[in-house]
């Protein structure tokens, strides 16, 4: 902890005119018996996401600290976090919140570090988030919800952070993300880094979650967005899955449990399984060890595998219709 400041928030923006005041009134009005700061980085907006950050920099001047990039990092795969914002981050613990995103409770960062002030075994906390429309309008579900405050295991991490938590939700030890594994690489390799994180921060103590909505997501906030591309484009899909694969057989190096070790190598049987589905190799799926993967599905899934693998041309043409990428 730098200067007094126990939390530093983390705040990416690129073309967030729409939703940025928002985001921006969220973190700045947190109330908390301590000193925090907002880095927020420009990634070269087109619109008025800069003028905005200027305006809320000189109201703030003593919290909200600006980085207006010169280029623009995410085209040429470069990692913000890592170039910008951990050198200069002065927090104890770190937090974060997108410029599309936001906050909902005020206390948000007082209760998550008061609860890791209390346990210092635990390396990060978490809570419900809420997920909205580009319009802004409630979706139908929420991401992970939890109805009583628990733990985290890895069972609820190795699926994949939609059985988690969300970004926005997280506060961790700073020092434990600005020193990343070599497994949080590969995944950044591969577009994303939420995934390692929670890997990472549960390697090295637990993780609570509470069970109280405290921030917002939002649904494809333009057609630029990840949760856009993952949906539209098989390539991003793929990468991503594979990214999976690859990050889960480095962190299984870090491993020394035996049932973690077995749960780790299950995932990353199921990731396999999982990649082998969007790739349309399912003749692949009746063979071990996916197999028994296989089994478990729903009578329509198995019974639709059935029939892609008795109709392989048919199967074919309809992945191209599809527009799927081979």
């Amino acid at each position: 902890m730098k200067d007094g400041v126990m939390v530093s928030v983390l705040c990416t923006a690129y073309n967030h005119e729409k939703f940025l005041r928002e985001a921006l009134d969220s973190m700045l009005g947190q109330q908390t018996d301590f000193p925090f700061e907002v880095l927020i980085s420009d990634d070269v907006s087109t619109d008025s996401t800069r003028d905005i950050i200027r305006a809320y920099e000189a109201k703030y001047p003593d919290v909200l600290r600006p980085f207006y990039l010169t280029e623009n990092l995410y085209s040429q795969g470069r990692d913000v976090y890592y170039e910008v914002f951990f050198p200069n981050a002065r927090g104890k613990y770190t937090a974060f919140c997108e410029g599309d995103d936001c906050w909902t409770d005020p206390t948000k960062l007082q209760r998550q570090v008061d609860f890791l002030e209390a346990h210092p075994d635990y390396t990060a906390c978490v809570h419900n988030t809420e997920l909205v429309k580009y319009d802004g309008a409630r979706a139908d579900d929420d991401l992970v919800t939890r109805d009583v405050d628990c733990d985290m295991e890895f069972t609820d991490i190795l699926p994949g952070m939609s059985y988690a938590w969300h970004t926005s939700s997280l506060l961790a030890r700073t020092d434990l993300l600005a020193d990343p594994p070599d497994f949080y690489t590969v995944a950044a390799d591969a577009g994303f880094g939420d995934f390692p994180y929670a890997l990472w921060l549960r390697l090295n103590g637990k993780i609570r979650f509470l069970a109280r909505f405290m921030s917002r997501y939002r649904l494809s906030s333009s057609a630029d967005s990840w949760s856009a591309d993952l949906e539209k484009q098989t390539s991003r899909r793929t990468r991503f899955q594979r990214g999976v694969i690859d990050m889960l057989t480095v962190f299984r190096g870090h491993v020394t449990d035996e049932t973690l070790l077995k749960l780790t190598d299950e995932w990353i049987d199921r990731w396999n399984f999982q990649l082998l589905y969007t790739l349309g190799r399912d003749r692949e799926l009746r063979t071990p060890p996916y197999r028994a993967i296989l089994r478990e599905k729903p009578l329509s899934f198995r019974v639709k595998n059935l029939v892609k693998c008795a109709f392989p041309a048919l199967h074919r043409l309809y992945r191209k219709r599809q527009g799927y990428n081979e």
